[in-house]
């Protein structure tokens, strides 16, 4: 962590930030700690307006945890669906409420250590039911704007969210934990914004180090509204989505993501409530003796490492693209291997992220191919809902070490997923970019499959994947075979 602040800006920031933002709450309409946990999992990618029209219907339809556990998946799907991400939300909130059912009467537990053991709920959501419904200390709630604020601050210098929480817990009293957190989202929200920030309408102006601002990027114009203003009145949080700005789903997408199996299964594989087409072709992988290696290697080097990406997201490409869905096969090489970028998506970072190079190369040549507006943001999730498998061929790495799970084992299951997809009868294009993924088109039968050769979009080989135009190729294949071409247009988040 950086260097201490002193004891006198720290108080100084806390009592402004209280007097700028007092009683500031959830914007989420809830009554019980509940139905927080469940607006909370459906905020993740969605603005708080749409979630509560959502829960307006849906908390009457399912009273009580025993009715969300006992619920027609189907049926909660389609009643979540405005939401977005609707079957990974509704797998979520069944898992988290029968273990509610089963080990705490139904009701939502006030400690973190329980609250940790639901399916699909890490500390971020954690934290936002305990200091917000039960008004304990558990922690400070870390979003995309608390950690922007704390870092311009000069209270921390960590990207991972949990780092970033650990410092915060270790500078700030904790009986002003619950209060911090939601008054930092705020001054975030509408003042020290990601872009253009109103550093000449802060008050914390005297007091900020201002850590990656410049000066040509700050602006004089007021952005917050008048009731987050003034002592006594109520300032409302906003946990969800913002229109136009940067969204706090990046990190809330990490406690919606994983989802251990509710009971029995290995915890640490991960894999269990991956779609069952693929745990159908890959039951057999995951039982080798290669495979149970690799999960082992894997494990202890998350004992002693840092390992990339975050464990519940290792397996997010076949969690996104189910078997029987996956249209194209774009295939990666390793994960990004520096902090906060990767999350089981080749090429693709969290939002609020700064797309990496070989990103950015893409954009450049998706624009120029298609003419597709090059968006504020670096995750491609809605490529992976749209049928595009962003594989990569080795899923795991040490921080800032690429290739050091190269060998492992990786390989050979990947092999077993491109061998998977090129025996179903119905065919997939095939994406290979650079060398390394084209090492893989051994297992690909181009008579039936249509195979998009090329360079990868590295700066290293730019020159020749800049105008190689593989996204109207792509297109222009699976028109060939019958299908509908890809939107591959993301949307601004």
């Amino acid at each position: 962590m950086p260097e201490a602040r002193g004891s006198n800006a720290l108080a100084t920031i806390i009592e402004r930030l209280k007097s700028e933002h007092p009683n500031a709450r959830y914007e989420l309409d809830w009554e019980t700690p509940l139905q927080l946990l469940v607006a909370t999992i459906l905020a993740a990618q969605c603005t708080d307006e749409r979630v509560n029209a959502v829960t307006k219907t849906l908390f009457p339809r399912y009273p009580d945890a025993r009715a969300f556990a006992n619920a027609d998946t189907a049926q909660l799907e389609e009643d979540i669906r405005p939401t977005g991400f609707y079957r990974n939300k509704a797998k979520a909130i069944q898992g988290a409420c029968r273990v509610l059912v089963d080990r705490f009467g139904g009701e939502v537990p006030p400690r973190m250590e329980d609250m940790l053991t639901l399916p699909g709920v890490a500390r971020k959501t954690a934290n936002v039911v305990l200091t917000n419904a039960f008004g304990l200390p558990s922690g400070i709630v870390v979003d995309t704007h608390v950690a922007r604020v704390s870092r311009r601050l000069g209270l921390t210098d960590q990207e991972d969210p949990e780092r970033i929480e650990a410092d915060l817990m270790r500078l700030i009293p904790k009986d002003e934990w619950v209060a911090f957190g939601p008054a930092m989202v705020l001054l975030g929200r509408y003042t020290c914004t990601a872009k253009a920030p109103q550093c000449g309408q802060c008050a914390f102006e005297d007091l900020c180090e201002k850590r990656g601002v410049t000066e040509a990027e700050t602006s004089s114009t007021p952005r917050r509204p008048a009731a987050t203003r003034g002592a006594g009145r109520q300032s409302q949080l906003a946990f969800g989505a913002d229109a136009g700005e940067e969204q706090d789903a990046a990190f809330r997408h990490a406690d919606l993501a994983p989802l251990p199996p509710v009971q029995g299964g290995d915890h640490s594989a991960g894999y269990e409530d991956l779609p069952q087409s693929w745990l159908d072709v890959l039951a057999d992988e995951f039982e080798k003796p290669y495979f149970r290696q690799l999960q082992a290697f894997v494990a202890e080097e998350r004992r002693n490492h840092q390992v990339f990406p975050p464990e519940p997201d290792v397996f997010n490409s076949l969690r996104f693209t189910p078997f029987d869905q996956t249209r194209v096969l774009l295939l990666g090489q390793d994960p990004y291997h520096d902090d906060g970028q990767a999350h089981g998506l080749c090429f693709s970072v969290r939002p609020g992220v700064k797309s990496p190079p070989s990103l950015v190369n893409i954009f450049k040549e998706l624009h120029t191919d298609l003419g597709c507006r090059v968006p504020n943001h670096g995750c491609l999730t809605t490529w992976a809902e749209r049928g595009v498998l962003l594989l990569n061929a080795v899923l795991t790495v040490r921080a800032h070490e690429p290739n050091s799970h190269k060998d492992k084992g990786w390989e050979t299951f990947t092999d077993a997923i491109v061998r998977a997809l090129n025996d179903r009868p119905k065919p997939v294009v095939f994406v290979l970019w650079g060398n390394y993924a084209q090492k893989k088109g051994r297992h690909i039968d181009s008579s039936r499959h249509p195979v998009i050769a090329g360079a990868h979009p590295s700066p290293l080989s730019a020159k020749k994947f800049l105008g190689s135009r593989p996204f109207s190729a792509v297109n222009e294949a699976l028109e060939r075979l019958g299908e509908p071409p890809i939107d591959w247009q993301l949307p601004n988040l």
